[in-house]
């Protein structure tokens, strides 16, 4: 684990491409420019802005907060070697 760094949009474009391997995870577009995780037993989609070359790390930091501790879907070790 560790700081996270600002990422490219296509490697989060590659991230959100696996996400969707998983079976309780649906990705579909949102409103402008974003996408949105739908988690089969979440109460609401969590977006992630796509618009911009570059994602800033602080949304990051609450994409891991949301994917392995809240939902558990990955792993912290799987999120990190995604991202990283």
């Amino acid at each position: 684990m560790g700081e996270y760094a600002d990422i490219k949009k296509n490697k989060m474009k590659r991230f959100l491409k696996w996400l969707s391997n998983n079976r309780d995870i649906d990705i579909a577009k949102g409103g402008n420019h974003n996408q949105n995780i739908k988690y089969a037993y979440g109460e609401r989609p969590y977006p992630v802005p796509v618009k911009h070359n570059v994602i800033d790390k602080n949304i990051v930091k609450a994409l891991k907060k949301q994917l392995v501790k809240e939902w558990k879907v990955c792993t912290e070790e799987e999120f990190d070697k995604r991202l990283k």
